[in-house]
């Protein structure tokens, strides 16, 4: 358990945005948001970068899609 401060006027904010009843579970969805946010982010700096990965009409080829 990590207790923190956080303004009360953001906490109220993102309790109404995310319909959340406790504090906790706001801070929790947030930090899991951020997370997966930033995960998101670095795989996203490899788009593009490799070279094996089928075509999309190659792709679909496969799939027997014309």
């Amino acid at each position: 358990m990590t207790t923190i401060n956080v303004p009360q006027e953001v906490l109220e904010k993102a309790m109404r945005v995310s319909r959340d009843a406790s504090a906790e579970q706001v801070v929790v969805k947030a930090l899991e948001e951020y997370a997966r946010r930033h995960s998101q982010a670095e795989l996203a700096k490899h788009l593009g970068t490799f070279e094996d990965f089928m075509t999309l009409d190659e792709l679909n080829e496969m799939r027997g899609v014309r």
